[in-house]
């Protein structure tokens, strides 16, 4: 009996030694994941309701991926450089990596959605902890709204009434290097169909005149600031 007991109790220390190794790796999977990733991984691993780009594009493939791991940023071009013109693919979905020196990397999505009319863009704002994507865009963009694209307050207010419904959208340019964010309004020209030449002609103005504003982020806070 005294043997049968002292089996069980080294099998008990056996098995508590193996369930202790695996709380402290998988607690330093969970580190690793939330720390250490890199943007391939971010690539590798993004879910995919947040790959909303819509258009007449070719689909990713190895050609026309960008990883560019020195300076966490990934891209899906939308075609392949020709050789033999001026033509430079752009991106129609890309992201790139914030770290912060108190917070969890920030990852920033853009996908790009285009038909025959304009361009769009989704973007999100996402921190991944363990195994867990969360939206973060209210904590780490300061306060936005449309008459920070014009000196004039009053074009914002134009151009409301004049557009329809959803017609302009942000683009958050991604930098490719540092860290510093480009964002420009993206106006779609969608007019009433029976709305007068003045309105064209007025709507015009305000796309040429709207100009980009620039976040610049801080690694202390984890945010982005203006």
């Amino acid at each position: 009996m005294k043997n049968r007991n002292q089996f069980f109790t080294v099998h008990r220390i056996i098995l508590l030694a193996v369930l202790v190794f695996v709380t402290a790796f998988s607690a330093q999977a969970q580190k690793r994941d939330a720390e250490d990733w890199s943007i391939a991984d971010y690539v590798e691993n993004l879910p995919e309701k947040y790959k909303t780009f819509e258009g007449d594009f070719s689909l990713p493939s190895k050609e026309t991926t960008v990883i560019d791991e020195s300076n966490g940023y990934a891209a899906y071009l939308n075609n392949l450089p020709d050789p033999d013109s001026n033509y430079q693919p752009y991106p129609m979905f890309e992201m790139a990596l914030f770290k912060s020196k108190t917070k969890p990397p920030l990852l920033v999505v853009s996908n790009m959605k285009s038909d025959s009319a304009c361009n769009e863009y989704e973007t999100f704002f996402l921190r991944r902890v363990g195994s867990k994507w969360t939206q973060v865009k209210r904590e780490v963009l300061p306060p936005m709204n449309l008459k920070m694209f014009w000196d004039a307050p009053q074009s914002a207010a134009r151009l409301l009434k004049i557009l329809k419904e959803n017609a302009a959208s942000y683009h958050f340019e991604l930098p490719r290097r540092g860290t510093r964010m480009k964002v420009s309004l993206e106006i779609c020209d969608y007019l009433e169909d029976d709305a007068p030449e003045a309105a064209g002609d007025e709507l015009q103005k305000l796309i040429e005149s709207a100009r980009p504003i620039y976040l610049e982020w801080d690694k202390q806070s984890g945010k982005f600031k203006r």
